[in-house]
Formats: structure tokens, C-alpha cells, sequence
């Protein structure tokens, strides 16, 4: 259990993590006031919750690489606005390109 928490990466804090509800969570949280069977259940659901995280951020590279995609058959976008457009490097949009040709 000591490394589920590295199984997510945090990108962004929600606004209401402030000092005072982190301590809050944190009391709430403390698996050392929890029986065996409660630390038991909060390791699955940590666990699920790690796992739904991880496929979510498989689901938006899938989306990102399908509109990619798009955008490069239908010609119209550089290389650079494709990449501005879908938040991702140009070199991501170039692998991209060459992967989308080798398959055609």
C-alpha cells in the first residue's frame, strides 16, 4: 500500500486544496484510527481509483491521436497549428504523421 500513491501524477491542484482541508483530508484519512477491514477497503478503492485515473488518461492520448489523425488527412492545418490545436508538441504530431504514412 505504500506505493499507491505513486501511481497517479498530478498535473493540476483543485482550488479548494488549501492548507486547512488538506489537514482536514489528511485526519480523515489517517489508516492508523482504521480497523483491518477499513484499511483493507480503502486500499481497493485506492487502488480502482489509481487504475480509472490511468485508463482516463489512456482514453484522452487515444482521442488526441484520433484527431490528430483527422486533422493530417484532411490537409488544411500545418504541422504547428495541428499541434497548438490538440495541446501537444509538433514532434508528437510529426511521430505521428510518419506512423499515419508507414500504415497507408
Amino acid at each position: 500500500m505504500k506505493t499507491l500513491h505513486r501511481t497517479t501524477e498530478i498535473s493540476q491542484y483543485p482550488l479548494f486544496w488549501n492548507e486547512e482541508w488538506l489537514r482536514h483530508a489528511i485526519d480523515e484519512l489517517d489508516t492508523r484510527k482504521m480497523t483491518p477491514e477499513e484499511r483493507a477497503y480503502f486500499a481497493r478503492v485506492t487502488a480502482a481509483n489509481a487504475e480509472a485515473v490511468k485508463a482516463e488518461k489512456k482514453r484522452i492520448e487515444e482521442v488526441k491521436v484520433s484527431a490528430i489523425k483527422k486533422a493530417l488527412q484532411r490537409g488544411k492545418l500545418s504541422l504547428e497549428e495541428i499541434a497548438e490545436d490538440n495541446d501537444v508538441a509538433v514532434d508528437f504530431v510529426l511521430s505521428i504523421q510518419q506512423g499515419f504514412s508507414s500504415e497507408q
